[in-house]
C-alpha cells in the first residue's frame, strides 16, 4: 500500500511539472484580455499592495521561460511539501 501512494504522489508531481511547463509556454505567449480592454478604456493600473514577485516574474528574468518554469515548479513543490506537513499533523492528532 506504501509503495503505490508513493508511485502515485511521484506521478503526480511529475504532472504537475508538466502543467507548469506548459502553462509557462501557452500563457507567455497569450495576451492578457484585461489588460487589453483597460488599454481600450485608458484605465491605469494602481496596484493596493506590493506583491512579492511583481507580474509573477522575478526582476532582470522578465520573458525568461526557464525561469517561469523553475519558479512555477519550484512553488508547487513547496506547496506539495506544505500539504504534506499539514496533513501529517492532522493525522497525527487523530
Amino acid at each position: 500500500m506504501m509503495a503505490r501512494n508513493k508511485r502515485l504522489l511521484i506521478f503526480g508531481v511529475i504532472v504537475s511539472a508538466i502543467f507548469v511547463m506548459i502553462g509557462c509556454v501557452w500563457l507567455s505567449s497569450s495576451a492578457e484580455t484585461l489588460d487589453m480592454i483597460a488599454e481600450h478604456y485608458g484605465v491605469s493600473e494602481r496596484p493596493f499592495w506590493i506583491p512579492l514577485v511583481p507580474g509573477y516574474e522575478l526582476p532582470g528574468f522578465e520573458g525568461n521561460i526557464i525561469a517561469n518554469m523553475t519558479i512555477g515548479i519550484t512553488f508547487t513543490l513547496l506547496i506539495l511539501g506544505f500539504t504534506l506537513l499539514v496533513g501529517k499533523a492532522l493525522k497525527a492528532e487523530r
